[in-house]
């Protein structure tokens, strides 16, 4: 590679400061550290850019580089003292690659993948992935046996529940190739299920993933959103299962972003919450809510969809944009790692959708101790940062397990992200996608919210941040 000249961060704020200021009331341990190491600013630098990129993420940090490379003057500005968006590396239990957001991808994702093979990231699984004990609910009473069994039982239930995938997605990466799926996206994924011939126990196991999918309770999300997972994940339970939560980075996503960013040439300013964004004949002015003011050819909005109506437009946006802005998708649910005294088996624990923890798995199997990862579907269901109720909700599927401690990042706070990862409501998809990603005059839209194929994961995030950095490209050459 050719040796460049950086222009990257100008500010690093204090690793802990966003947490103490901005998301009272959510745990500030162990919080990643801001990006360091990165060449000064250029001393004839001005406020005036070919590209503003708005949002730090995945999809934003994306979008910098690829506009940068292609030699368009490029600032990109993050609200929070940290780059990564909903995803965030930090250290718990032993380990410093603990994801408390987006984590895991797989080998039907071929935008991540790519990215991974680029950067020669070295890929881990899951402890789990190797289980010898599984734990489930039936009928009200803890059920544990051979991984086989559950296997058996979560496999039959999923293929019922995905059973019209293929007819609904037949291309997957194009979400509206055909018109024959809007009855499925009128309704929920509770309602969808309830019409299904299913046993109560597969009804159980139903409920649970689509709440897990939905990160939600299930009656909120599309059915037709949820099948476009398995669709995505070539109509398999266990290519599904290991795209959702077998594969991830070592070293954590923030090895793989921060490869990335370095890769481009944008300038990156942290802290820098934009309050503004104003069109003109003259090009788009951007002003912070500190009172600083950019200007730029283009705007790319690379911004969790939930935060989207944060932002003052004028002329304003679209209705739609702003209405299923404020509406916010889906995805609200809890994710927790929990640190064990060594003693128990590999072991994989699913619950109903409305337990604590619906799902909670063996993450690290170390030498003393064990590390494991739970979801649940609604914060009302658990206080992650309580250590007592986060013990009464693994003593559910571990009645032996014995707490050291727990940690958690409860992304509902977050002024940033105001939720987890990204499924529709419904009529979303069919009615409202096309419109998210639209752009309005010099403003162009991007993040995993609205990509075409994995939406609301990190695959999602470089997928879209690589189509409307081109876009802009070709709009500005």
């Amino acid at each position: 590679m050719k040796e460049k000249t950086k222009k990257h961060l100008i500010e690093s704020p204090d690793r802990r400061s966003f947490i103490r200021t901005a998301t009272a009331g959510v745990a500030s341990v162990g919080i990643a550290s801001a990006m360091t190491g990165c060449a000064e600013e250029s001393a004839e630098a001005t406020n005036e850019y070919d590209i503003i990129v708005i949002g730090g993420g995945f999809a934003g940090v994306t979008a910098a580089r690829d506009s940068s490379n292609r030699g368009h003057r490029t600032l990109l500005l993050e609200a929070r003292a940290r780059l990564g968006g909903r995803t965030f590396t930090s250290s718990f239990g032993g380990h410093d690659d603990i994801d408390l957001g987006g984590t895991w991808m797989g080998w039907s994702q071929p935008h991540v993948w790519s990215q991974v093979m680029q950067y020669r990231m070295p890929i881990g699984e899951t402890a789990s992935s190797g289980m010898t004990k599984a734990n489930w609910m039936d009928g009200g009473k803890l059920v544990s046996g051979d991984p086989g069994q559950w296997m058996e039982i979560f496999e039959r239930s999923l293929n019922k529940y995905y059973a019209l995938a293929q007819q609904a997605f037949p291309r997957p990466f194009d979400p509206l190739y055909t018109d024959a799926k809007a009855e499925l996206d009128n309704i929920n994924a509770r309602e969808a299920i309830e019409q299904m011939d299913m046993s109560p126990l597969e009804r159980d196991f139903a409920l649970s993933i689509a709440g897990i999918n939905g990160h939600s309770d299930p009656s909120e999300s599309s059915y037709l959103d949820q099948l476009r997972w398995f669709a995505l994940g070539d109509l398999n339970v266990w290519n599904l299962w290991g795209n959702l939560g077998t594969y991830k980075i070592k070293g954590g996503t923030k090895k793989l972003l921060d490869a990335m960013h370095a890769d481009g040439e944008a300038t990156t300013k942290l802290s820098s919450a934009v309050a503004s964004v104003h069109q003109g004949e003259a090009g788009v002015t951007v002003t912070t809510k500190r009172g600083e003011v950019y200007r730029a050819r283009a705007v790319i909005v690379a911004v969790p969809l939930n935060c989207v109506a944060d932002i003052e437009f004028s002329p304003g946006i679209s209705d739609v944009k702003a209405r299923v802005s404020t509406e916010r998708h889906t995805g609200s649910g809890t994710k927790v790692y929990v640190h064990i005294k060594k003693g128990l088996p590999v072991q994989l624990g699913s619950g109903t959708w409305d337990m604590p923890l619906n799902m909670l798995w063996t993450e690290y199997d170390d030498p003393d101790s064990q590390v494991l990862c739970g979801f649940g579907c609604s914060p009302e269901h658990l206080d992650i940062n309580d250590d007592d109720a986060v013990a009464d909700a693994v003593h559910r599927f571990m009645p032996e397990a014995e707490l050291i401690s727990s940690f958690g990042y409860d992304w509902n706070l977050d002024p940033y992200s105001k939720g987890t990862w990204c499924m529709y409501r419904p009529n979303v998809l069919t009615q409202d996608l096309e419109e998210l990603q639209r752009s309005e005059g010099s403003v162009y839209f991007a993040g995993a919210d609205i990509a075409d194929g994995w939406r609301g994961f990190i695959e999602g995030a470089i997928e879209s941040g690589m189509r409307v950095a081109r876009d802009v490209d070709v709009d500005l050459s």
